[in-house]
């Protein structure tokens, strides 16, 4: 077996095993805990509820933590919490989202027409903060990462978007306009991952996106969870421009919007050199490169590479 071949099937082992533990993290904890466990019955369901989120999020985290350093043999400092540009992230989140929303309140599309209160609001937002964190763990920590350390940025980039899109495609209210605008979120997010290389910036920008949409009251990414939201809001005119019932992200004036971040975002990322050619790591490049300010953030120390992924891009070509 040539070392280049060896590289490649270690990095879709790697891929699988990161993968594996993301899923087994979720699945032990609802066999445990979930909806009619003997242990749910015993705490009582409201109970059993909380300590389920808590425990999926805490699994999460750990599973993808124990993953990156007794697999892979590094400090996971892209998991170090940043918290000026999370707060930032969280901030810019709801106003990219809350621009389309904006725009479709002052032209019209929709009208707040009801005000029910916050009661069901704590549970939901933990759900889309705990979805947030899976998704970013999955879709940029590990698919992204380990895809730019194989083929590049580029077609990382856009690999982890199309399968980000296709995850999203047995969603309620999918159109054909739902490709083009589950991709670019796909790549928005992707963009805030190149730029700051950190699992919470990333998470905190697309938690609050979300958020936004579910507290005016209309369809999230196609979900229905307008019953405990505290708005209700009435959708008037073309799907095209309120986004149907897959929700406001499926806007052209939402399209629009992504475009223009996406733009700006890898704008910023090469200008920082952010951007990595196919086979970074193995042309001896530091891989505590991959995750630029880890140092800053509390991740010090050296990030050495496992020797069997060591060497020069020549002597693999």
């Amino acid at each position: 077996m040539t070392p280049k071949l060896r590289f490649y099937l270690g990095q879709g082992l790697k891929l699988s095993v990161g993968a594996a533990c993301l899923l087994g993290s979720v699945v032990v904890c609802r066999v445990l805990i979930g909806p009619g466990t003997p242990l749910a019955s015993f705490l009582g369901e409201a109970v059993a509820s909380i300590l389920r989120r808590a425990a999926i999020f805490a699994a999460l985290v750990f599973s993808y933590w124990a993953f990156v350093r007794f697999y892979e043999r590094r400090a996971a400092v892209e998991l170090a919490p940043r918290w000026g540009w999370i707060l930032a992230a969280a901030a810019a989140g709801a106003a990219s989202i809350g621009l389309t929303i904006l725009s479709l309140y002052a032209t019209g599309h929709y009208q707040a027409v009801a005000f029910h209160g916050f009661v069901g609001v704590p549970g939901m937002l933990v759900i889309i903060a705990i979805a947030a964190t899976l998704e970013e763990l999955a879709f940029r920590a590990l698919l992204f990462r380990v895809l730019e350390e194989t083929a590049g940025t580029t077609a990382a980039l856009l690999t982890s978007a199309l399968v980000f899109c296709a995850a999203h495609l047995t969603n309620h209210g999918v159109h054909a306009i739902t490709l083009l605008t589950v991709t670019l979120a796909g790549l928005m997010w992707a963009g805030i991952f190149i730029v700051w290389r950190n699992v919470w910036v990333a998470t905190a920008h697309h938690a609050c996106w979300n958020a936004t949409i579910f507290l005016i009251g209309v369809p999230l990414s196609g979900e229905d969870w307008r019953s405990s939201a505290p708005w209700e809001t009435v959708v008037r005119g073309s799907s095209l421009w309120t986004g149907g019932s897959f929700g406001p992200e499926d806007s052209l004036f939402n399209t629009a919007v992504m475009v223009l971040i996406c733009a700006l975002l890898f704008w910023i990322a090469r200008r920082r050199g952010r951007w990595r050619p196919a086979s970074f790591r193995l042309a001896g490049i530091d891989p505590g490169a991959a995750c630029p300010g880890a140092h800053e953030a509390g991740g010090g120390g050296p990030h050495r590479l496992p020797p069997a992924t060591t060497g020069s891009f020549e002597t693999l070509s």
